[in-house]
């Protein structure tokens, strides 16, 4: 059977902390592994320890490297590791078509609708087998 990233971990990039430990907290209520990243460059640093997490869900309004910038560095390390990274933009501004065109695999408005998250998270990313 073959595997989406790393199993069961996933990198949540968003500088609102309220927010971020929200989503943090939910995801790993469901068994994920979650490593955060409040800006860009701190989520480049992220992606040199975990290599290849099941998604990304990137915020795109950011200070120090806002979610744009992240997509551009991540395009000029590799063409083969954006389009291979499955990343899901998660703002509060509307989606537009050029947005939707960098190599993203979705879009979550947010305040996201906890329902649509888990779904999303669960398209991408298989949680953990429970040792039981």
């Amino acid at each position: 059977m073959t595997q989406i990233g790393k199993c069961g971990t996933l990198l949540i990039v968003e500088d609102n902390e309220a927010l971020l430990e929200t989503y943090r907290d939910l995801l790993e209520l469901e068994g994920y592994e979650v490593v955060t990243a409040t800006n860009g460059q701190e989520a480049l640093k992220a992606l040199e320890i975990i290599k290849h997490p099941c998604l990304i869900l990137l915020d795109m309004f950011m200070p120090i490297m806002d979610g744009w910038e992240f997509l551009d560095q991540l395009k000029l390390r590799s063409e083969d590791l954006i389009t291979s990274l499955p990343i899901v933009i998660c703002s509060a501004a509307g989606a537009s078509a050029e947005e939707t065109s960098k190599q993203v695999r979705g879009y979550i408005r947010k305040p996201a609708d906890i329902d649509l998250l888990l779904d999303t998270v669960k398209k991408f990313c298989r949680p953990p087998v429970a040792n039981d």
